[in-house]
């Protein structure tokens, strides 16, 4: 390794501190939000529930032909419908404001690490931004999608209490707990991604408005270059400085690619002698 490499690789490992300082801050911010919807949506479920208390009882099954299990379905399903009517957009500002403060932030950050300064005014009414937001917080199937995680996990809950034939106050304490997880694990995992998937759009889309103005740029895809990183990844990492919108050999065009995944992308203008 030569110097001029040495020092490279310090440079970009410093742009990976920034990076994660920015983004982690971020996450501690919002996090919280995201703890507190969970809190609400969990006593509206258990609300809406306490009105179905009939699905835990025998005395019930003995009155119907429908068996328990599929009938517990289209009721839970019925009951979840509710529950998204009244929570979806809730989670939407929830979801948005996240995205929002991310990309903002990582535009501004791709324009002093990469760029010093010629990257031109950046904000939210961007093209690339508001498309951006219609694939993401700002589309109701995206919050729905979260949405569903939810639903699925809870049904499991139910289904399973139903069979056992468990009864609906231990069912209910159940359901609480499952939400006290969403409130804080898995609140930490969204927050994370969407923080983390927000920001780095920002930093692309600021360096695509930089090549709109004939500047040629190039990115490459960093990890965190230590034993949890996952095989795929590191060799997205080997295969250097690439074309803004390269397709990597993991399938992926930009990091994270899930709540776990702690790459990011570092650009440059392209040498001269290329």
């Amino acid at each position: 390794m030569t110097l001029a490499e040495a020092a490279a690789r310090v440079k970009f490992a410093a742009i990976g501190v920034i990076k994660r300082r920015d983004t982690n801050r971020l996450t501690k911010k919002h996090r919280k939000a995201v703890s507190s919807f969970f809190r609400a949506q969990k006593k509206l479920v258990l609300e809406k529930l306490s009105t179905k208390r009939f699905l835990f009882s025998e005395s019930f099954w003995k009155l119907t032909e429908e068996a328990p299990v599929d009938f517990t379905k289209q009721n839970w399903q019925t009951l979840w419908d509710e529950v998204g009517e009244e929570t979806d957009f809730e989670l939407q500002q929830v979801i948005t404001k996240i995205e929002a403060e991310a990309m903002s932030i990582g535009a501004r950050a791709a324009n002093n690490l990469f760029v010093a300064g010629k990257g031109g005014s950046f904000d939210l009414t961007n093209p690339r931004a508001v498309n951006w937001f219609l694939d993401h917080g700002g589309t109701i199937d995206y919050i729905k999608d979260i949405q569903g995680t939810t639903r699925d996990q809870l049904q499991s809950v139910i289904v399973k209490a139903i069979d056992k034939g468990q009864s609906y106050t231990q069912t209910a304490k159940e359901i609480s707990s499952k939400f006290d997880v969403f409130s804080t694990a898995r609140a930490q995992r969204i927050a994370v991604y969407e923080t983390g998937q927000a920001y780095e759009a920002g930093n692309r889309m600021l360096i695509n408005t930089v090549a709109d103005q004939g500047i040629q740029m190039e990115e490459h895809w960093m990890t965190s270059q230590d034993d949890k990183v996952r095989p795929e990844h590191t060799a997205n990492e080997d295969e250097g400085w690439q074309p803004l919108g390269h397709v990597y050999s993991s399938g992926d065009t930009e990091p994270p690619t899930d709540p776990g995944c702690r790459c990011y992308k570092i650009y440059q203008e392209v040498p001269a002698q290329k």
